[in-house]
């Protein structure tokens, strides 16, 4: 007696590449950075940060960089170095010039010359500085204004958030050290390797699905 094979039947898997190809595009497309250096008090220093391919004084010119929420700031200082090769870039970048205002509440940065040459690579400006002497390691806010890219829309990178500066009593906060941007990536990696695996075991039913 004769037997017709049966065919086989093709699985497609799922891309488990997928969400890792986009989650690294995600953490190629990051904005600019604000972070913290060195906390006081007296001085609190802080670290500018271009991620690849971003820019400034594109659309809005010129680019600030303004903190806010301060307690007792007496001075600011104009960052003191780069990562840039030497030359127009670093000279154009370290061209902040800060402005202490509102009774030493808020300190602005401004740069009309900022640009950052497309660099495929982080680059970094060092050596922000707020001081204030009678104030205590605390909570404050930033914002930035004129940061995009060539291809993008006005102050498409623009940032603003929370980050430890000179602030009033009953503010204080431990500050921890902030993850880099390549830790982070391998984070999101692991956790959508996890959630793909997860998915790949629901579709051959071997986990229940969700309730």
């Amino acid at each position: 007696m004769l037997t017709l094979a049966q065919p086989r039947v093709k699985h497609r898997r799922p891309n488990l590449w997928l969400p890792v190809i986009l989650l690294a595009c995600a953490w190629q497309a990051q904005a600019v950075q604000w972070t913290l250096a060195s906390a006081g008090p007296p001085t609190w220093t802080y670290t500018l940060t271009f991620d690849p391919e971003d820019n400034c004084n594109l659309f809005v010119s010129p680019t600030t960089i303004t903190m806010s929420g301060l307690t007792g700031v007496t001075a600011a200082g104009a960052p003191t170095s780069t990562d840039f090769p030497p030359g127009p870039l670093d000279t154009s970048n370290r061209a902040f010039t800060p402005s202490v205002q509102n009774g030493g509440t808020k300190v602005v940065w401004t740069n009309p010359t900022c640009g950052t040459g497309n660099f495929p690579t982080a680059k970094h400006v060092f050596g922000f500085t707020v001081t204030a002497p009678s104030a205590f390691n605390g909570t404050v806010s930033f914002a930035t204004s004129g940061m995009a890219r060539d291809t993008g829309s006005p102050n498409s990178l623009d940032i603003s958030g929370s980050v430890a500066g000179p602030a009033a009593a009953g503010t204080s906060v431990q500050t921890a050290p902030a993850a880099s941007s390549f830790t982070l990536l391998l984070i999101s990696i692991s956790l959508a390797a996890a959630g793909a695996w997860q998915m790949k075991r629901r579709m051959l039913g071997r986990l229940a699905p969700p309730e």
